[in-house]
C-alpha cells in the first residue's frame, strides 16, 4: 500500500512489528518485565499479545487485591449500580505517578452493570440475565451461568422493553436491582477452585453459589436473613446484617449456614455494616450518619465504629471488642470488597 512519506502509520500498520515479533523473543521481554505493572503494560500492547501472555507464576498476584475506583466521565447519568467502564487509579503507581487512566474499551461490558467486586475482579449482569467475571486491568473474562437459568419457582427471567424478574413469592425485581450482594471466595486464575456466591433481592431465606466445574448455580436454604455485607474467610462466608447478626456460610459442610447472635453493640442500628479480613482475623465496621438540624446546610456527621470479632468457631454468643485508632493501618471498605492494609506498603495513600 503506498503511503506518503510525512503520513503518519495507522494503528494497525504501528503494530505490525509487535504481530509479528517471534513468541521466543515475546517471552523474553516477559520474563524481565520485573513487575505487574510493566507486564499488565505488555498485555495491553496488541491482541495477539494478550492472548499470548497469561499471568505467570513468577509475578503472583497479592492474595488481597486493593480496591480499584471506579470513576464514571463526564456528563454521564447511569441507573444505579453504575456501569462498567470508567476510569480507575493504578494501586501499584507512586505518589507522584498516580492518575486515572481509561478502561480498555471491552466488548463484555457494553449495556451491563457492576453488581459486585472481588480479588480485582468485577462482577457484571447484562439486560439479557448474563453474569461474567471482568478484569478490567488485564480484560480477561469468565462467563457464569445466566441467572434465568435458575429453577422457575425461584426466579423467572421477563424480557419485555425493560426486563425485570419474578420471584417464587410473586414479587417483581427489575433487572438492575436483582442481585442484592456478589462476592468471590479467591481470585480465579490463582485458584481454580473458586466460588462466586449470590444474594439476590427479594430472597431472604436463600443464596445461591457457582463453582469453576459446575454447569448452574446451586441453592442453599438458610434461616431469614437480609444480608449486608459477606466476605470469605478461612474457607467460609462470613456475613453481616444490620442488626449486628452474624452468619457463616461454610459449603463444605452439610450444615451450612451458622447463625450467630452478637452481643448488643449500640442501641441505634448503623446505617450500614462492613466486615474486612485483616490479617486473618475479621473487623466489623459500622457507619452512623447524624441528620441533626445544625448540620442540614453543611452535609451529614458520618461516625465510624470498628469492632473486632472474636471465637468464629461454631461460639453461640460471639463477642466484640471495640478498638482504638488504627494507626499504621488503611481501611477500604465497600460491602464484599473491604481491605485492610499497611500504610508503609501502600505509598498511594497520603494524608
Amino acid at each position: 500500500m503506498n503511503q506518503h512519506p510525512h503520513e503518519p502509520p495507522t494503528a494497525e500498520q504501528g503494530l505490525r512489528w509487535a504481530n509479528d515479533l517471534p513468541p521466543e523473543i515475546l517471552s523474553i521481554i516477559a520474563a524481565k518485565s520485573g513487575s505487574a505493572a510493566r507486564y499488565v503494560t505488555l498485555r495491553r500492547v496488541c491482541k495477539r499479545w494478550h492472548q499470548s501472555l497469561s499471568m505467570p507464576p513468577f509475578l503472583p498476584l497479592p492474595s488481597r487485591q486493593v480496591p480499584f475506583l471506579l470513576v464514571p466521565p463526564h456528563g454521564s447519568d447511569p441507573p444505579a449500580p453504575c456501569p462498567i467502564g470508567y476510569a480507575f487509579p493504578l494501586p501499584f503507581s507512586a505518589p507522584s505517578q498516580t492518575a486515572f487512566f481509561p478502561l480498555p474499551q471491552l466488548q463484555e461490558t457494553l449495556g451491563c452493570i457492576c453488581v459486585g467486586s472481588s480479588h480485582g475482579w468485577l462482577i457484571s449482569l447484562s439486560r439479557d440475565s448474563a453474569l461474567s467475571l471482568i478484569n478490567p486491568v488485564t480484560a480477561d473474562s469468565i462467563h457464569l451461568p445466566h441467572l434465568s437459568s435458575m429453577d422457575n419457582t425461584v426466579l423467572s427471567f421477563d424480557k419485555d422493553s425493560f426486563p425485570e424478574y419474578r420471584l417464587g413469592n410473586g414479587i417483581r425485581v427489575s433487572w438492575f436491582s436483582i442481585v442484592h450482594r456478589a462476592v468471590l471466595s479467591s481470585h480465579p486464575i490463582q485458584d481454580p477452585g473458586f466460588t462466586v456466591l449470590l444474594f439476590l433481592s427479594g430472597l431472604t431465606e436463600c443464596c445461591f453459589t457457582w463453582r469453576n466445574t459446575c454447569t448452574r448455580w446451586h441453592q442453599h436454604l438458610h434461616m431469614p436473613f437480609l444480608v449486608e455485607d459477606v466476605v470469605f474467610l478461612n474457607g467460609a462466608f462470613a456475613a453481616i446484617d444490620l442488626s449486628t447478626n452474624l452468619a457463616i456460610f461454610d459449603f463444605r459442610n452439610l450444615k451450612t449456614v451458622l447463625m450467630i447472635t452478637l452481643q448488643p453493640l449500640l442501641e441505634v442500628m448503623p446505617k450500614e455494616a462492613f466486615l474486612v479480613e485483616s490479617a486473618g482475623d475479621l473487623l466489623l465496621v459500622l457507619k452512623w450518619v447524624n441528620y441533626g438540624h445544625s448540620m442540614i446546610h453543611k452535609g451529614a456527621i458520618k461516625v465510624f465504629l470498628i469492632f473486632s470479632l472474636e471465637n468464629l468457631d461454631g461460639v453461640v454468643e460471639l463477642g466484640a471488642i471495640e478498638i482504638g485508632p488504627l494507626k499504621n493501618c488503611v481501611l477500604f471498605v465497600g460491602h464484599g470488597s473491604s481491605v485492610c492494609v499497611k500504610v508503609d506498603r501502600f505509598p498511594c495513600v497520603e494524608f
